[in-house]
């Protein structure tokens, strides 16, 4: 990573969050780029990690794994569906080492300073003022450039480190340990991550995670979380390109934010990367955006339905539909298209130096 040591007030682009959809952009950026973020990177943790294994081998930290899983079953009161996954084996991985690995693949300049939002074109910190041409927001939920919804149309999640040793992705759906919503637990190598994640919205979930923690015999260690977007929001907003969270591209029902923010940032970038050198306008370049995230919004909204009917329809009802998309021939149909959604191909590769 080059590091400038004294900040330009002007930069070529702007890009506001360090998270999985920030660095995605600004690896594949080249030119005087600032990326600012609020904390250190790859130091607060707010999502369970869990994603295709073919992510981080395609972005080259694969060091980052932790665990690799062949199966995801779903537990309902009633039932456990089984999915094979050896087509499209998924992970959890250590959140440090996979930012710090795609920060040291960029060629920015990283500033850590809080961002209070946009004022006559400038960027508002807490270190002072930067202007730009090009902006990105992937600062998350909060959407601190673009301006946020407000949190009743996010989705909440927390979850917590244990010391339970399981095996395998599990879902947990039950109406008795969390209405309107599901639990997780991902094996992280040494012990699991265990969350709740409330489609209404519910932040006070940690008396039910602690319900569910006794269930197993096991204790909460520390525990973090956040709000997450529930439906696709602007891809950009008055010139400005939103990336990840920032723009709702966290998938319904599953609630996995991380492929998108990595998929739809990495094209972003290369978008605006073009903008830099001119092949194309800052115009032509927000709408090529706009068409490539319009594209998904067919599958998004069968996302939202099917969590629609995980949130409202009887558990048993849904248990019977998990499992007929478990078998033949519904499964091979829609598994491997879900399963390699946002593939990042040769040209993410090829961004690291």
């Amino acid at each position: 990573m080059l590091c400038l040591e004294m900040p330009a007030r002007d930069y070529d682009a702007i890009v506001v969050g360090a998270s999985f959809a920030g660095l995605a952009v600004a690896r594949q950026l080249r030119g005087h780029v600032l990326l600012l973020d609020r904390h250190e990177v790859g130091t607060v943790q707010t999502s369970a990690c869990g994603t295709p294994l073919w992510v981080p081998e395609a972005l080259g930290v694969r060091d980052s794994v932790l665990d690799v899983h062949d199966w995801l079953e779903i537990r309902t009161p009633t039932r456990t569906v089984r999915y094979d996954l050896s087509g499209v084996p998924f992970c959890t991985f250590d959140y440090r080492a996979f930012c710090e690995g795609l920060l040291a693949q960029c060629r920015v300049r990283f500033l850590r300073t809080s961002v209070s939002g946009l004022r006559d074109g400038s960027v508002v910190t807490g270190e002072g003022r930067f202007t730009a041409p090009i902006i990105v927001d992937a600062s998350g939920w909060r959407r601190a450039v673009t301006g946020g919804p407000g949190r009743h149309r996010h989705s909440f999640g927390l979850e917590t480190h244990t010391p339970l040793q399981d095996r395998g992705l599990t879902f947990l759906l039950d109406r008795r340990l969390i209405p309107h919503g599901l639990g997780w637990i991902f094996p992280v190598g040494q012990g699991s991550l265990v969350g709740l994640g409330s489609y209404a919205g519910r932040s006070k979930l940690k008396p039910a995670i602690e319900r569910l923690l006794g269930d197993y015999g096991t204790t909460a260690e520390s525990y973090h979380g956040t709000y997450f977007p529930s439906r696709l929001l602007p891809p950009t907003v008055d010139g400005i390109f939103a990336v990840g969270d920032a723009a709702g591209q966290c998938l319904p029902l599953t609630a996995e934010g991380i492929r998108p923010a990595l998929y739809f940032g990495g094209e972003c970038g290369r978008i605006v990367q073009r903008v830099l050198e001119g092949r194309q306008s800052l115009e032509a370049g927000l709408d090529r955006y706009r068409h490539l995230v319009a594209r998904y919004r067919g599958p998004y909204r069968v996302l939202r339905f099917a969590q629609w009917m995980a949130a409202h329809t009887p558990t048993r009802w849904f248990a019977m539909v998990t499992q007929l998309a478990a078998a033949r021939p519904f499964r091979p149909g829609w598994w491997p298209r879900y399963g390699r959604f946002g593939h990042l191909g040769r040209s993410s590769v090829a961004a690291a130096p």
